[in-house]
């Protein structure tokens, strides 16, 4: 039997959200394969184009209110108000109604934010009892018991990340064809490109790779996606993009894979491939997930110059080559300097990522990492941690009671969800905000042309200080230059505010 379904990309309720970050990708392929298969398929992203509207803290949360003002100014200026981000709950229930479907698929990928998911799904069924409503993506797989138990109405709950499993979950008839995720691309039809932008440019995510046989004791990565390592055929690849490129004027790919550059032949291939392809070198790729340094060899590194990289994003996780290998993290320092090296002298701009706050991470370990990061010419980006569901890490935690694994909304990083002995909140907030002060110490240096930064250089750029300036009339540099000065002298970070 035939059906009409509506995939829906649910809202986000949160602190923040980053825009970039919200393609539809995985109802993209979905949707895809429902439509091979005969069925009328229309996708519902609640998140683009995007809407916020402020509500109130979760009670959850209110700790945060020592830290979070939506009143801060300048660049060191944490988070503020709570924020639902996409459509209402009623707008949603509209388009239901406007659609009419026989199934409604929802994503749920992320713990923290079931729990608006949960009563959007309550309210369809309370209105259309006979729809069918089934869920499917990363937070689905890990807690298929405890969501049933929370939504016994539910009609079915997708594990993994094979498509076609959504067909029997939901009674409908076998797949009329074989829908292998090396073979095929989503159907970019199914959105609308001119939502999603980047550099004012369309853009999308584009995914050539699934699994990871690396075994990262945080990394959620095997949990769905399992540790058999699958690349797609370069020549699928291409397709996929040329016709990105003509049909839907995109210009920019972020590639969404985990390990992208873990198999280095086939990864020259690609790169080789795209760089004759697109001779215009009017394209931009990302590879925001991050690559691994194992692999970030000259040759790659100019051969994705090439192609179109321009930025490098890659992950430290923490200076301390022990911690690393007890989190059976696959390099050492020496090879992140290698990788480093190489891409400065290429040109790449580089995004470097460090977790703030491990488990037993202690602040001696955490100054070090900080330090290290800062010998690079680097934006430095840290990750907050918080317990990632099933992994190793988050067994572990739980096992020894330093989490509570059924607190979800706390599994997001915006939160700061996990006090250790070595580093309390107090301690992480004070480190994230001094990153960005180091980050906007290296902004300085750029667009002014510094070697180095000392008081009596700042004083040339701005001879305001934190006892002289007006927040008010200042603007975000001004405040942050009092800032660095005030740190420079004292030690101290001085926060501002627009009462």
């Amino acid at each position: 039997m035939l059906m009409k379904i509506l995939l829906i990309q649910p809202p986000i309720e949160d602190f923040y959200i980053t825009e970039i970050r919200l393609y539809p990708l995985g109802l993209l392929y979905l949707g895809t394969m429902l439509e091979q298969n005969g069925h009328e398929v229309q996708i519902l992203d609640c998140l683009n184009p995007l809407k916020k509207k402020t509500i109130p803290y979760p009670k959850t949360f209110s700790y945060l209110k020592k830290y979070y003002n939506e009143k801060e100014v300048g660049p060191l200026k944490l988070f503020g108000a709570y924020y639902r981000f996409g459509l209402s709950d009623d707008d949603i229930l509209y388009k239901i109604e406007e659609f009419q479907p026989d199934v409604i698929g929802i994503s749920s990928n992320f713990t923290a934010y079931f729990n608006s998911t949960e009563t959007l799904i309550n309210k369809i069924k309370q209105r259309y009892p006979g729809t069918k409503v089934a869920i499917g993506g990363y937070h689905a797989s890990i807690y298929e018991k405890e969501i049933f138990e929370k939504l016994p109405q539910l009609d079915a709950i997708i594990k993994g990340p094979n498509e076609t499993d959504f067909l029997a979950a939901i009674g409908a008839e076998k797949p009329k064809m074989d829908f292998c995720f090396t073979q095929h691309y989503p159907n970019r039809n199914l959105v609308h490109s001119a939502y999603y932008k980047m550099h004012k440019q369309n853009f999308t995510f584009i995914t050539a790779t699934r699994g990871c046989p690396k075994n990262c004791s945080f990394c959620t990565v095997s949990s769905m996606h399992g540790r058999n390592f699958v690349t797609r055929p370069v020549e699928n690849i291409i397709n996929e993009m040329n016709e990105a490129y003509s049909q839907h004027t995109i210009r920019v790919f972020d590639f969404e894979d985990d390990n992208l550059s873990l198999n280095k032949k086939w990864f020259i291939a690609l790169l080789d491939q795209i760089t004759l392809t697109f001779p215009k070198k009017d394209i931009r790729l990302y590879a925001m997930n991050g690559i691994s340094i194992e692999s970030l060899n000259e040759e790659i590194q100019t051969k994705m110059w090439d192609a179109g990289f321009k930025d490098l994003n890659i992950s430290l996780v923490t200076a301390a080559d022990t911690h690393k290998e007890a989190l059976g993290r696959p390099f050492l320092n020496k090879q992140f300097e290698e990788a480093v090296n190489t891409a400065r002298s290429i040109g790449f701009k580089i995004t470097a990522y460090f977790i703030l706050g491990l488990p037993d991470q202690t602040e001696e370990q955490l100054i070090e990492t900080i330090e290290y990061m800062r010998s690079f010419d680097v934006l430095i980006s840290p990750s907050v941690f918080y317990p990632p569901p099933g992994t190793e890490m988050f067994h572990d935690l739980s096992k020894a009671k330093r989490i509570d694994p059924n607190n979800w909304e706390m599994f997001r990083s915006s939160v700061f969800p996990v006090e250790t002995e070595h580093l309390t909140r107090d301690k992480l907030v004070h480190y994230f905000q001094l990153i960005r002060l180091y980050n906007f110490e290296r902004q300085l240096k750029e667009k002014h042309d510094l070697d180095s930064i000392d008081l009596a250089t700042l004083e040339k750029i701005s001879p305001l200080t934190t006892e002289t300036i007006n927040p008010k009339n200042s603007s975000e540099e001004e405040i942050g230059i009092a800032q660095l000065k005030e740190y420079l002298k004292t030690g101290d970070i001085r926060r501002f505010f627009n009462r």
